[in-house]
């Protein structure tokens, strides 16, 4: 009896009120539900269901278990605002993003170019969708990845960098392995060796493998006051100095006569001998029969034809001549090891 008097009394208030209370008997709206261990439930039904509603009423709301409909593309409470369907969001304060705040990427991420181009600040780093190009310090690349200044790969040795067969950049070596340079230093120094004729099996094993690996063996060559030729690798040859044979001469004849009319005279001594001229010419005879003179000096005509045959001395005395030009000094080095 008492809760029939009770349910009639709260019914009483409600009309008198026109106000509904549901677990509540003080209700401060039209509807005023009142739990600590359940919710309301609003109509659920898939965004095509919702959005096929026949003349929903303005303000009239469900929530979209899906989000492939035409104007309600994602799941929770949608309303009708007497035109379309909206999303009802709570009003959020500012979003907090990349562009206003620092924070932690929780998981991997993935952004979408949509054939758009992403630059940050001018000339300082250009994403290309449409060319898939890349550009540091430049906004306009012309290859797959420009780069508008130096370039440093750090936690890699010094040398040179390297492309491998899989197209990953590694460090080579500085030089390749048998490279000669001149130099103003004159010890050995970074894996570069002096040309100073010593055994190969004094240097380093890395040096020692790498010059079998291009072909020497022994020594190296010495490089001391000697001139670079191109050719067979540390074949050595030539001198400084020089001496000049027959051979070297060139080939000419020197000869030379005097003026067969060259005004002189002879004299000859007849050695105990009788000589004479005979008669009508210029024949000297001599006279075996007539006495024996000490001294019969006769005088040639001087307008008379001979000649004179020459001989010549040089004077020289074999001594080498020094073909070294004009120089100045360097020390050779050959580069066997990093």
């Amino acid at each position: 009896m008492k809760k029939k008097i009770t349910l009639f009394l709260l019914f009483a208030m409600a009309i008198v009120k026109a106000q509904t209370g549901i677990n509540t008997i003080t209700p401060q709206a039209r509807l005023d539900i009142v739990s600590t261990t359940s919710g309301i439930l609003i109509p659920r039904m898939t965004a095509i269901q919702a959005e096929n509603i026949p003349a929903p009423a303005l303000g009239e709301l469900a929530y979209s278990t899906t989000a492939n409909g035409t104007t309600i593309n994602d799941i929770g409470f949608w309303y009708y605002d007497g035109a379309i369907w909206r999303p009802l969001k709570a009003s959020l304060p500012a979003p907090q993003n990349i562009y206003t705040v620092d924070g932690t990427l929780e998981a991997d991420r993935s952004v979408n170019l949509n054939g758009h181009n992403l630059n940050f600040d001018p000339n300082k780093l250009a994403l290309k969708a449409a060319t898939q190009r890349i550009g540091m310090g430049e906004n306009a690349p012309t290859t797959t990845a420009e780069v508008k200044g130096n370039v440093r790969v750090r936690n890699l040795t010094a040398g040179n960098v390297v492309a491998l067969s899989n197209g990953t950049l590694a460090i080579g070596p500085k030089f390749a392995y048998g490279t000669v340079k001149e130099s103003l230093r004159t010890a050995d120094h970074n894996g570069w060796y002096k040309l100073d004729g010593r055994a190969l099996n004094t240097l380093p094993a890395a040096a020692q493998a790498n010059a079998a690996a291009i072909g020497l063996s022994g020594t190296l060559a010495n490089a001391d006051s000697r001139m670079m030729k191109q050719g067979t690798p540390f074949a050595t040859g030539g001198a400084n100095t020089y001496t000049l044979t027959k051979v070297n001469m060139p080939n000419f004849t020197m000869s030379g006569t005097t003026s067969t009319a060259a005004a002189h005279t002879h004299t000859f001594g007849s050695g105990g001998w009788g000589m004479d001229w005979a008669p009508g010419g210029n024949n000297l005879v001599v006279r075996t029969g007539g006495p024996v003179e000490s001294t019969n000096n006769v005088a040639v005509d001087a307008a008379a034809d001979h000649g004179h045959a020459l001989s010549f001395n040089t004077g020289g005395s074999n001594t080498p001549f020094n073909i070294l030009p004009e120089y100045i000094t360097f020390t050779y080095f050959i580069y066997l090891s990093q």
